[in-house]
């Protein structure tokens, strides 16, 4: 029981791996959502009006934000995370237990990570017009924002400045599990295991969002940084 217990809570910590990279965001790299109301809207430091709309993503730039996400170092933390936690209860993929199969596995978690963040925030929004950056709301009550966060696992913005169901992130994430079939080993490589690191993927991108919708605040209110670019 003890065992399957430690298992369980393994696998529940796998769900907010991809989550923690958002933590170590600077947030004067994330837009803010377009408000509604009067008061201004916060950008980093900079004030900005509301409903004033970011600039889209060009193709071109849309390639060099999967490669500047692959280059952060935050991204190295679910790479290293993920295979560890496996390895400990020799969870899926099945590669064992000794030291060969943790760099089996860390190949493996490389491998994931890349190709989810190459479909999704690069490809599918390239060629579905939509922004794979992630809009905080930034203000307003806090259910509603992490509502709002959560969501955006399935509604995103597109160039055109419209709302839309976020075909980049769920087909993209769906694609990458399915092509864990062509490296997983045998014993993994079976639709139960797409499925579930489909949902894992999908959990960690909405986690993900409450920390980068969140982290600003926590941050700002442990380490007394000044908001509105120290105008308030």
């Amino acid at each position: 029981m003890a065992r399957t217990g430690f298992r369980w809570r393994c696998f529940a910590l796998l769900l907010f791996v991809p989550a923690v990279s958002g933590l170590c965001e600077k947030d004067d790299s994330l837009p803010n959502a377009p408000a509604s109301h009067a008061a201004p809207a916060v950008r980093g430091s900079v004030l900005v009006n509301c409903g004033q709309q970011v600039k889209p993503l060009d193709a071109e730039e849309k390639i060099v934000y999967w490669l500047q996400e692959q280059a952060q170092w935050t991204s190295l933390f679910p790479t290293f995370v993920s295979p560890a936690i496996e390895q400990a209860v020799d969870l899926d993929p099945k590669y064992g237990t000794d030291s060969a199969a943790f760099g089996q596995r860390l190949g493996a978690a490389a491998l994931r990570g890349a190709s989810m963040r190459f479909f999704s925030d690069s490809l599918l929004p390239t060629v579905t017009h939509e922004d794979p950056r992630y809009f905080r709301m930034a203000h307003g009550p806090k259910a509603r924002r992490g509502v709002y966060a959560a969501m955006r696992v399935f509604v995103t913005r597109r160039d055109n400045g419209l709302q839309g169901f976020n075909y980049s992130a769920v087909v993209g994430h769906a694609m990458a599990s399915a092509l864990i079939m062509t490296y997983y080993p045998g014993p993994s490589a079976n639709g139960g295991v797409v499925a579930r690191t489909f949902g894992l993927s999908l959990a960690g991108l909405a986690g993900g969002h409450l920390f980068t919708e969140f982290w600003p605040d926590v941050r700002d209110r442990v380490f007394h940084h000044p908001k509105n670019g120290g105008l308030d």
